[in-house]
C-alpha cells in the first residue's frame, strides 16, 4: 500500500527535486479504457505539473503505467505540462483543473501501486 506524504511533506520533497506523482480516475469509452494520472516536479527553478491520459493496457502483471500507449502520441508525448512558480500554486492548479488531490500523491515510481489498487476496484 503507498504512503502519503502530508501536504508539508509533499512541499519538501519537490522542493528537493524529488519527483511526485498522483492517481486521477479511469473513464470507459465503447471499446477501450483511459487511465488519468498527473506527475509534480521542480523544473529549471519552476514547478511542474504534467497531466497523462494513457490506454488502460495493465493487468495483474504489468503496472507500469509509463509505458502504456498515451491517447494522443502526436500532441501529447510526454503529457501536458504546466509551469508555476510555486510548489503551492502547482497543487492549486491540479485540484481545481484535475481533481486531484493535496493528500493523495505518492513518491515517483509509487503510482504504480496506485493503479494495481484500480485494477483490484475493477474486478
Amino acid at each position: 500500500m503507498a504512503s502519503y506524504p502530508s501536504p508539508q511533506e509533499l512541499i519538501a520533497r519537490v522542493h528537493l527535486g524529488k519527483e511526485v506523482e498522483q492517481w486521477l480516475s479511469h473513464y470507459n469509452e465503447a471499446d477501450y479504457t483511459v487511465i488519468r494520472w498527473i506527475s509534480v516536479a521542480k523544473e529549471e527553478g519552476q514547478f511542474g505539473v504534467t497531466y497523462f491520459e494513457s490506454f488502460d493496457e495493465g493487468d495483474e502483471e504489468f503496472h507500469d503505467v509509463h509505458e502504456f500507449s498515451v491517447i494522443d502520441p502526436e500532441n501529447e508525448p510526454c503529457g501536458t505540462t504546466h509551469l508555476f512558480d510555486s510548489i503551492e500554486a502547482v497543487v492549486a492548479f491540479a485540484i481545481e483543473n484535475y481533481g486531484a488531490s493535496a493528500e493523495k500523491f505518492v513518491a515517483s515510481g509509487m503510482i504504480y501501486q496506485e493503479y494495481a489498487k484500480h485494477l483490484l476496484k475493477k474486478k
